[in-house]
């Protein structure tokens, strides 16, 4: 599938709305539209908007425009929000660590993470240009400076400022999940303000931004389905499905964003109520009429993009998709590419071994034509997932492109540094450049040529989450065990696991882990499970070999301690 026109031009959005930051000078002070502002919008404001709204898109596909990333003194591929997500929500937790070991991300991995810690600049910088380029967009239209006076170009306009809110909502969702007492800011917030922190106590502060994303999406949701309840907006767009994807996340963790267990019961019933609306609208056609794709690793295949909303295939497992594409695919030589998204989960894993290594590997493997070496599982992770008695084989077809025991890797995390990559944990791949069929094997005759940086899509949300956090919701208020069992074993079934008789909380923690793993909700779950500080220990835990606990106040991340000074934020408890 070509990229339409709204990506093409988000790689040359720039030339018209430029967000470059600097770590050190990053609040949330969007430059005025009107002084870098084209004089020539007015001559074609609907080009001309649709270039600007690209460049929203584009903070969240790769680093920056023209190849110059938007974080400054920061990594461009780190940069990039499925990455600065990823670290947030996975390298610190049991599943997959970020090996290479300088100085901050060695703590990272071990999940100490003091204030002054350039990554955490680095990925909360990332969350909050994304947030202030939303709101510098709808700003732009509200203020009337694409000098719009076509009626059909209005209507497109409101529909632009619309997904520019659900963009933003998905920025705060990480925001207020790792950080907490967060900085609010909307269209409202005047240039040149600094986003105020709604409250000086964290608990209040976290819960009035939680309360304003929630309502904002709430009224998103139900203007869609008064006004265009059909609604299914093109591949790489945001819409209806998305916005009431990202209320069940919300809803799901409302009692740990709010600190209010009194309403615990009305948060699942309205989780349920968003899950099962989508469902009702998605899950049609694939896997036994799940709305699945029949293949698990089509959703991470040179092919993905197919089974995104507005994607060829009729099944949309993919709900919220972050588009990639390689130049190479395209006659006028343009694309969408990063250090992210699909290059970054499959690259990130794999390398070739030499003919001294006592592991076998080899990038080609995954038709991918580089490799980094830079991450590995840990052992309380991967043994999840049913496995024969040496741990080698299994029979869950998620597994598929791993590397374990049979090709020589180690199971245990003797150290987390990189010098003992294949020695020290095996390697859960997931995405791979291949062409992935119905059956869930290789289709080698459709798949691209072997390149450097990947053309494939990265799934943020999926149908699958969708159906899991349901069956979550159900049993945790009492719901329907039988509606949620048959929503897991949906997942359980097409990874080739026998089927569920009544689930229990166990079973759905379990699959909740083996179904979405490396998808940057595993922190969120684990505090969500009471298993994030203590009760659940994993290897290199708190720098321990065999775990530690984590202190009480671990349960976020500090804010920078530059934002902190710079803007008189209140810091987290305990930082």
């Amino acid at each position: 599938m070509k990229l339409n026109k709204f990506f093409i031009w988000a790689g040359i959005a720039a030339m018209s709305f430029s967000m470059t930051s600097c770590v050190g000078d990053l609040d949330l002070d969007p430059t005025d539209p009107s002084q870098i502002t084209p004089g020539s919008f007015k001559e074609n404001p609907k080009e001309y908007m649709e270039r600007v709204m690209g460049d929203v898109y584009l903070q969240y596909a790769t680093y920056g425009a023209n190849g110059k990333a938007s974080v400054e003194g920061f990594d461009g591929g780190m940069s990039t929000f499925q990455r600065a997500v990823f670290i947030l929500e996975e390298v610190p937790t049991d599943e997959a660590s970020w090996i290479p070991n300088d100085a901050d991300y060695g703590l990272f991995q071990y999940g100490i993470i003091p204030a002054a810690n350039t990554v955490i600049m680095g990925t909360y910088s990332r969350l909050f240009i994304n947030i202030a380029t939303c709101n510098q967009f709808i700003q732009t239209v509200n203020g009337g400076l694409f000098g719009i006076t076509d009626p059909e170009v209005k209507h497109l306009a409101e529909e632009f400022v619309r997904q520019a809110r659900i963009l933003r909502a998905g920025a705060y969702f990480y925001a207020i999940d790792c950080f907490g007492n967060v900085p609010y800011a909307d269209e409202n917030v005047l240039m040149g303000e600094v986003a105020p922190q709604l409250s000086t106590d964290f608990a209040e502060g976290r819960r009035l931004v939680y309360e304003k994303v929630v309502t904002d999406l709430e009224d998103i949701v139900a203007w869609y389905k008064t006004n265009d309840p059909n609604n299914k907006p093109a591949y790489g767009y945001v819409g209806l499905d998305v916005a009431e994807a990202l209320l069940v996340k919300f809803y799901l963790n409302e009692r740990v964003f709010t600190g209010d267990y009194r309403y615990e019961y009305e948060s699942y019933n309205k989780c349920i109520e968003h899950a099962e609306a989508i469902i009702g609208r998605l899950g049609k056609g694939g896997f036994k009429g799940s709305g699945l794709a029949n293949g698990y690793h089509q959703n991470f295949g040179f092919n993905n993009k197919d089974f995104a909303i507005g994607g060829e295939n009729a099944v949309n497992e993919i709900i919220w998709d972050i588009p990639q594409e390689q130049t190479t695919l395209n006659l006028d030589g343009l694309g969408l590419m990063s250090y992210a998204n699909g290059t970054f989960m499959c690259n990130a894993w794999i390398g070739d071994a030499t003919d001294k290594d006592p592991f076998k590997i080899g990038i080609a493997e995954y038709n991918s034509g580089n490799g980094w070496k830079c991450m590995v599982a840990r052992p309380e992770f991967v043994e999840v997932f049913d496995w024969d008695s040496n741990m080698e084989k299994s029979v869950d077809k998620r597994v598929k492109f791993w590397k374990t025991r049979k090709d020589g890797f180690a199971l245990e995390n003797i150290s987390l540094n990189q010098a003992d990559w294949g020695r020290n944990g095996y390697l859960a791949v997931k995405y791979t450049n291949w062409y992935i069929n119905n059956n869930n094997e290789i289709d080698r005759n459709g798949s691209p040529a072997a390149t450097d940086q990947l053309g494939v899509d990265y799934a943020m949300i999926r149908l699958s989450e969708i159906y899991l956090s349901a069956a979550e919701a159900l049993l945790m208020s009492g719901g329907s065990r039988n509606v949620a069992t048959g929503y897991i074993n949906f997942v359980r079934e097409r990874a080739g696991l026998e089927p569920l008789d009544q689930a229990s909380m166990g079973d759905l923690r379990a699959e909740r882990a083996r179904e979405l793993y490396t998808e940057s909700t595993r922190r969120t779950d684990l505090i969500r499970w009471g298993l994030w500080l203590k009760g659940y220990s994993w290897s290199w835990k708190n720098q321990q070999r065999t775990g530690a606990d984590y202190p009480d106040y671990f349960i976020v991340y500090p804010l920078p301690s530059t934002v902190v000074s710079r803007n008189g934020y209140v810091q987290n408890p305990g930082y």
